[in-house]
């Protein structure tokens, strides 16, 4: 398991939730949350480079708030860290 200091984040979704990228670990993204005690914790994970297609319904049961508009902004940010198409 890689240590919360070699996270950095690559999207941030809000003020307190990002985005982040492991790479050649199995579960390749996750999302992490920043409590008010300034602490982080991760929120869910998932291998991306596999299972992109389900981005949105992973992201949107996260964050309902969220619109598809949004949703394809973030892909576009994350997908040149798997070398796809923006």
């Amino acid at each position: 398991m890689l240590e919360q200091s070699t996270m950095h984040p690559v999207v941030w979704i809000n003020q307190h939730t990002y985005i982040s990228i492991v790479k050649n670990a199995d579960y390749n993204l996750e999302v992490w949350e920043i409590t008010d005690e300034n602490r982080q914790h991760r929120m869910a994970r998932m291998n991306y480079k596999y299972h992109r297609d389900n981005f949105a319904g992973f992201i949107y049961r996260l964050f309902p708030q969220i619109d598809l508009i949004q949703i394809h902004n973030i892909q576009k940010k994350i997908n040149p860290y798997f070398d796809l198409e923006v």
